[in-house]
């Protein structure tokens, strides 16, 4: 694999404010087999705060990212945002941690994709059903009726069982009165 877009080089900076910008799309998320994205478009905005012993990066990161519905699977555009903060340090990098990057001494630039792709999985919304979502701007984006159909025709209405534990309790409780 050759050398990610997503580094910021550090090496012979200035103390001070330094701004970075990366662009996020689908072809990014293919190299992380676990993700639900299939198309992304998000502007990241990277600060980093450059001082004698360590840095800061303040990430803040607006765009969509492409997800199905999780009631009826229709494709739709979820819009996404964040602000993170990132330090990084030289030292051990068995100390690094979600907040904090340990780099071995000499290192002069950081990969930062990892922290970016966590960011901005963490700012997906945990259910995922845009028709019932007041905040987008959509005109209408209604449930796909033939899939919703397909699902109440295969559901399966189960009537609650006698539990003959929950029977043997309810005569002892009826007995002692």
């Amino acid at each position: 694999m050759g050398k990610s877009q997503y580094n910021i080089q550090f090496g012979g900076l200035s103390i001070g404010e330094h701004e970075f910008e990366f662009e996020v799309t689908e072809k990014f998320f293919e190299q992380y087999n676990d993700s639900e994205i299939t198309r992304a478009n998000i502007h990241v905005n990277a600060t980093l705060v450059k001082q004698n012993s360590l840095m800061h990066i303040l990430f803040a990161f607006e765009g969509t990212v492409g997800l199905s519905c999780d009631r009826c699977l229709i494709d739709y555009d979820c819009p996404v945002s964040g602000q993170e903060k990132l330090v990084i340090k030289h030292g051990n990098p068995e100390e690094s941690n979600d907040e904090m990057l340990v780099l071995r001494e000499g290192l002069d630039e950081a990969d930062i994709s990892q922290y970016l792709y966590e960011y901005i999985e963490l700012a997906i919304p945990y259910r995922k059903v845009p028709c019932e979502d007041e905040n987008l701007e959509y005109d209408e984006l209604p449930c796909d009726q033939e899939t919703l159909a397909k699902f109440e025709e295969h559901k399966v209405e189960e009537e609650p069982s006698a539990n003959p534990e929950w029977e043997k309790l309810k005569h002892i409780k009826f007995n002692n009165n």
